[in-house]
């Protein structure tokens, strides 16, 4: 469905600078493909990146002065279609991902482009400039954060790890009380989220059942925390 992947750089590592499990074998079988940095530099992304076997040059690599210059229509000379981006504080110390991923979009020519990430920041980005977007879990981004998130700042799929970009994305079907997705069942009974769980190799579906019955809740604040434990204690 998709012709272009925007993927923030923080989006494929973890705590200690390496790299979530399936990122090279991910991006080696998606292209075109950029990376969106909030904190290196182009040389230390590029660097970053080839040291974690996903081959980069530095060529690909747009700095913040460079995503800032395209503000200015013609200054910066067309590169390639495959680039990492780097961040830019495009006005004062506001964050720009919006300005990043537009630059991106352009770049990789594409019309319909993937925005990845572990950061409900960068999801909301994509939101603001209309395009899908896929939220990974992680230990900073957990189920909490994103059962209780706003709106506007809600992923358009879920992954539990970067396999899932090759998995369907199967609909949700339910009604107010009743979620169920590849097996797996999530249900609000007086107040309280309960999930029952389905196959561990669509561990993605229990995710997506909880974001469906919590976000379609319209009652008081909803008991989520034992669906929590339940599905970050079969993830492990």
């Amino acid at each position: 469905m998709y012709d272009g992947f925007l993927f923030e750089l923080e989006g494929i590592l973890d705590p200690h600078t390496q790299a979530i499990p399936f990122t090279s074998e991910t991006v080696d079988h998606l292209s075109p493909t950029a990376f969106v940095s909030a904190t290196r530099s182009a040389a230390a992304v590029a660097s970053l990146l080839s040291g974690l076997g996903v081959d980069t040059r530095q060529a690909q690599v747009v700095t913040r002065s460079q995503a800032a210059a395209r503000l200015l229509p013609g200054l910066v000379p067309a590169q390639r279609d495959e680039f990492v981006l780097g961040t830019a504080a495009v006005a004062g110390d506001e964050p720009s991902h919006p300005v990043l991923l537009r630059e991106a979009i352009r770049r990789t020519g594409a019309r319909y482009p993937l925005a990845i990430s572990q950061s409900l920041d960068f999801v909301a980005a994509a939101r603001l400039i209309r395009i899908p977007s896929v939220l990974v879990l992680n230990a900073s981004t957990d189920l909490r954060s994103l059962l209780r998130t706003s709106p506007d700042r809600r992923p358009t799929f879920v992954a539990t790890d970067l396999r899932d970009l090759f998995r369907l994305q199967p609909i949700v079907d339910g009604d107010a009380r009743y979620w169920e997705c590849e097996g797996w069942t999530a249900t609000v009974t007086n107040g309280r989220l309960r999930l029952y769980p389905g196959p561990l190799s669509t561990l993605a579906a229990g995710a997506r059942v909880l974001c469906a019955a919590a976000w379609n809740h319209r009652g008081p604040d909803l008991d989520i925390e034992s669906a929590v434990r339940l599905l970050t204690s079969l993830a492990v």
